[in-house]
């Protein structure tokens, strides 16, 4: 994880330690420096143009106890352990903060230095070649204070007797101040060019990784309003197959009510066909047996009538026959009496 600007309030737990060489690994610094507290991140302080390790790092422990703790006993570095020397190196540990103090201090210290330096020549403080660049595993320019040039050599003694070539020798030391001089103002001008460049680096680094950081929180932004559209979606289509369940349940208990209502009225109009029928059942029973009373009737009419017609006949046939018959046939008429008593 990265450090950022905003991370100055945690100086109080972040420590600065080198050296380490090319080959380090983020794991290897948490493994050395992990026996004093819990680490929260580590950064590889790295070149801005080429990428490449300077050497040195930032670790931000959990608690600023462990960072003191780290500062006041540094671990040992494992190199020189595994070469066996008698006297063990360790590695270079301050805080954070006291580093940043001492950088800063040494890069205004250069500042007055190069000043006064360019006031005494006339003002140009840059050299006409330019050296190049080397990084190595160690600590780079910038990250520690140029150390003050050796101070210039003393003159000559002044002859012991009033010699006629006494003099001359103060004219062979200017040459030798003003070389000293030069040499002050390049290595000045080399560090000043250094540090510009390093801070250009820098500033490059930063605007890159903002720029980073806005696009890596613009795609955040577009993926959660992404999302936030789907849970929209969702809802929405959610809420509509509630609405349609809701309108099925709706229907159903309608049809419901409807097989309800049409049993009960198929049951009562079976019930009053049931009731009408009996009725007819019963006017047809009534009607049928008035039928079978008349017909006996009319068959018990026909009857009498056919009797009387008979008795009739036999009445008219005996009358026939007495007044045929005269006196002499009372016999005979007093057979005729029995057929008609009988």
């Amino acid at each position: 994880m990265a450090f950022t600007p905003e991370d100055s309030g945690n100086d109080a737990r972040t420590i600065y330690a080198k050296p380490f060489s090319k080959s380090t690994t983020e794991e290897h610094v948490r493994e050395l420096f992990g026996v004093y507290g819990s680490i929260r991140r580590v950064k590889l302080r790295r070149e801005a143009a080429t990428n490449s390790f300077r050497g040195s790092v930032y670790i931000e422990f959990a608690d600023a106890a462990a960072a003191h703790a780290a500062v006041s006993s540094p671990p040992q570095q494992p190199h020189a352990a595994a070469s066996g020397s008698g006297t063990p190196s360790r590695f270079h540990v301050m805080m954070k903060a006291d580093y940043e103090r001492k950088r800063a201090n040494a890069t205004s210290s250069a500042g007055r230095d190069g000043g006064l330096g360019g006031g005494r020549d006339g003002g140009g403080s840059g050299s006409a070649h330019k050296r190049p660049r080397h990084r190595s595993d160690g600590p780079t320019l910038s990250s520690q204070r140029i150390p003050p040039p050796p101070p210039p050599p003393p003159l000559p003694p002044p002859p012991l007797s009033g010699e006629q070539h006494a003099p001359a020798s103060l004219p062979a030391a200017e040459p030798h101040q003003q070389a000293y001089q030069q040499q002050q103002q390049q290595q000045q001008g080399q560090h000043w060019r250094q540090v510009a460049e390093e801070r250009e680096a820098a500033a490059r680094a930063l605007e890159e990784s903002l720029r980073k950081e806005r696009e890596d929180n613009q795609r955040l932004y577009q993926r959660l309003e992404e999302a936030q559209q789907r849970a929209q979606e969702a809802a929405a289509r959610e809420a509509a197959a509630n609405q349609k369940v809701l309108a099925r349940d709706v229907e159903i208990g309608s049809l419901k009510g409807e097989i309800a209502m049409l049993r009960t009225q198929g049951a009562a109009a079976l019930e009053r066909q049931s009731v009408a029928h009996k009725a007819r059942v019963t006017d047809l029973e009534a009607s049928l047996q008035r039928l079978k009373d008349a017909l006996l009737e009319k068959e018990r009419g026909e009857r009498e009538q056919r009797k009387a017609a008979g008795r009739g006949a036999v009445a008219a046939e005996n009358g026939s026959r007495r007044s045929g018959a005269g006196p002499g046939n009372e016999g005979g008429g007093g057979g005729d009496g029995f057929l008609d008593d009988l």
